[in-house]
């Protein structure tokens, strides 16, 4: 059968300049899961130019292995030759999706957003809308949770930041980094109608919408960590956290943009020892949560975020703190999984925004 990958024939000198070397594997979290090359990025190049040339057919186990890849990054990183693998891998699966090789899964989350305008299918969700002074994107995992969004707002205004929030759809982003096209394009048109981008910056609490927002509006887009660490100061610090923790950089806030110091500083403000892990910042694992992994190969993704959790715990940490709730979400299912099995006290994982609002609770900012 004639291959039809128009859209992925146009990356085709990125997978011939892919040179082979290797240097990808060791920092793919798939690969180091799978064992076999063809969970690696250079295998998933091979596969790409395999059916861009029509000499492979996208039997299942191709078709897995495309779908399996993170999205974290941390291949093109790596890459001596700068090839632009991520890109690769969503234009496979584009091209894969178009020839109907989604999962019922996945067509599930594509479907929740395009019905009802947010991730999880909720037909009531809770927006918070308020007039303010600065245009903030909330996202769909957060919305989702209505108490700990009021909590961050709470501690917006207590830092003398005055969000205006309106009633908005998701941002398209789980859309994309699943293949679905065509359902991608209408998603971001919906949230232009919905969503005005004539203001910047525009604050938001995801790493994901921070990254994806940015791309699609070509504005200045901060995550809300950016601000309050401009913001906060010791002595607003009400009741000082002194622990140690160790914190995980989420694939988005630090590959994708580039946020690694902001964080760490406003934990120091805290009072926490920060003990780090072996693989931080720029070079930071996966929790196992992204590019769309928890919907396809749920099983893979409990292994990685168990790694990533006997990591923290080697630190000698006593809790793990990140600013991603995906990845919150992600961990805290390893943490409970290395409980389940080894009978060991629960490892607390904690999102910062949360941490900070404890941290602040009692204290006399600007409301």
């Amino acid at each position: 059968m004639k291959n039809s990958y128009s859209d992925l024939e146009k990356l085709k000198n990125e997978m011939l300049t892919c040179t082979m070397c290797g240097f990808c594997k060791n920092v793919c979290p798939v690969f180091l899961d799978a064992g076999w090359d063809t969970g690696s990025p250079r295998g998933r190049m091979t596969m790409a130019y395999g059916l861009v040339t029509g000499e492979l057919e996208p039997d299942e186990n191709l078709v897995n292995r495309i779908f399996q890849c993170t999205q974290c990054r941390d291949c093109a990183r790596r890459c001596p030759s700068s090839v632009k693998c991520p890109e690769v891998v969503l234009s496979a699966r584009r091209e894969l999706v178009k020839r109907g090789q989604a999962v019922e899964t996945q067509m599930a989350v594509a479907k929740n957003i395009i019905h009802t305008g947010n991730l999880y299918g909720d037909l009531e969700v809770a927006y918070p809308e308020q007039e303010g002074e600065v245009p903030l994107f909330i996202g769909c995992q957060h919305l989702s949770r209505p108490n700990s969004t009021k909590r961050n707002i709470l501690l917006m205004q207590r830092l003398g930041i005055k969000p205006r929030i309106v009633k908005e759809v998701c941002c398209g982003f789980p859309l994309e980094v699943m293949g679905f096209e065509e359902e991608h394009e209408k998603q971001v048109e919906r949230l232009k109608e919905a969503f005005s981008f004539d203001e910047e910056p525009i604050l938001t609490f995801c790493p994901g919408c921070k990254v994806h927002l940015e791309k699609i509006s070509g504005k200045k887009i901060l995550h809300i960590l950016q601000e309050i660490n401009n913001r906060l100061a010791k002595e607003q610090i009400a009741k000082p956290v002194n622990a140690k923790i160790t914190y995980h950089d989420p694939c988005d806030l630090s590959r994708g943009a580039g946020i690694f110091q902001e964080p760490r500083d406003i934990l120091k403000k805290l009072g926490c020892e920060i003990i780090e892990m072996k693989y931080i910042k720029n070079a930071s694992r996966c929790c196992g949560g992204g590019g769309g992994i928890l919907t396809w190969d749920s099983g893979l993704s409990e292994r990685m975020s168990m790694a990533r959790i006997r990591e923290a715990i080697a630190t000698g940490a006593e809790m793990v703190v990140t600013a991603c709730p995906t990845c919150e979400q992600t961990l805290k299912k390893g943490a409970l999984k290395i409980t389940e099995e080894n009978g060991n006290k629960p490892f607390p994982v904690v999102h910062i925004l949360d941490m900070l609002f404890k941290a602040t609770k009692q204290s006399h900012l600007p409301s």
